[in-house]
């Protein structure tokens, strides 16, 4: 077992106070600099894979359309809520009844237009049972960061189609539930979303 002390000399087994002040400073600089380093990789790699994945879902949205005469209607629902018809909407096991979307059974299951095994979703009521399973358990898509997917259509801006977007990295974004006169103004907790147009349709 070592043991270190201060000698006459102001050394601590060979070196001064000082040398190892500035060799813990330079791991300390070397650390923040791989730290942060690897830091802006993986938030790159999450910022590249929210937008290949809201790709995917623009790409079946528009099959979703061409199928059953329009996109998947949100009504008055609202982040996790829209996030789930988006998603179940699209994988095929639910289907707007009389104003309300409910669960089908397996055998009247719609065609799937996503992969879901390539996207990250979460349960609605938080059941963990159930956590990946989602032939019997309500879900809701997520970004990379994990919050829920903002997905609404008809849209309350007064812009066309539907919108669809992540709040980035901050995960934060501005609401736009009505609509504005002339161009809104894009706020700083909208300068990460993804895509960088919405939800103002920039």
């Amino acid at each position: 077992m070592h043991s270190y002390r201060l000698n006459s000399s102001g050394k601590i087994s060979g070196f001064t106070l000082i040398e190892l002040m500035v060799v813990i400073i330079v791991i300390g600089i070397v650390g923040g600099i791989v730290f942060g380093g690897a830091g802006y990789i993986f938030e790159k790699q999450a910022i590249n894979q929210a937008g290949s994945e809201i790709e995917v879902l623009k790409v079946a949205l528009e099959e979703y359309k061409r199928e059953h005469g329009n996109y998947p209607e949100t009504f008055d629902f609202q982040d996790e809520q829209s996030s789930f018809i988006l998603l179940h909407s699209l994988y095929g096991t639910h289907e707007l009844i009389d104003g309300a979307w409910e669960r089908l059974d397996p055998a009247d299951y719609l065609k799937s237009l996503i992969p879901a095994e390539g996207l990250s979703f979460q349960p609605l009521e938080g059941e963990e049972d159930g956590k990946f399973n989602l032939n019997e358990i309500d879900h809701y898509l997520t970004d990379p960061w994990g919050e829920p997917y903002i997905y609404q259509f008809e849209r309350k801006d007064g812009n066309f189609g539907f919108l669809l977007y992540s709040k980035g990295p901050d995960q934060k974004s501005t609401p736009f539930d009505e609509v504005s006169d002339g161009i809104p103004e894009k706020r700083p907790e909208d300068k990460d979303n993804i895509p960088a147009s919405e939800p103002g349709n920039w």
